[in-house]
């Protein structure tokens, strides 16, 4: 019996798993750790690693040019699989933030009621400071 390395039935060497001969390859798209879904197009001038993220690829189809590094796109609904249109919105990096704090920060009379709250409370426990400044209940 022959050894295996001087058989002529089996193929040695390095073969070629690149593209849809991976095992692992999803027809060129992923959705990376962030939740975005993400292209294979490693001619697009704004390409990562090859990728680009697909609501950027609707954006840029909508407004019939590349969108620029130093833009923003939000999902109107939150959504960051749904790429659709209607649900994009093109914006600067500032307003994008904007628009994601919108709502969570509580207002001033918000906050100013909330701080007459604690204090009303602290009073009402009958708790004091202590030297280090902490509070501790009287009895």
């Amino acid at each position: 019996m022959a050894l295996a390395s001087r058989r002529k039935d089996i193929k040695w060497g390095k073969t070629s798993f690149d593209g849809e001969a991976n095992p692992n390859f999803n027809g060129g798209q992923y959705v990376d750790k962030r939740g975005y879904l993400r292209v294979l197009m490693p001619e697009h001038p704004h390409q990562n690693h090859g990728y680009v993220y697909m609501h950027r690829l609707v954006m840029e189809g909508m407004i019939n040019r590349y969108v620029e590094p130093w833009e923003a796109i939000h999902h109107i609904n939150e959504i960051k699989l749904d790429n659709r249109p209607d649900n994009l919105f093109l914006t600067t990096p500032s307003e994008h933030s904007g628009l994601h704090r919108a709502g969570k920060r509580k207002s001033l009379e918000e906050r100013t009621q909330m701080r007459n709250q604690v204090r009303e409370r602290r009073k009402n426990s009958g708790a004091k400071r202590n030297a280090a400044g902490q509070f501790v209940k009287s009895d």
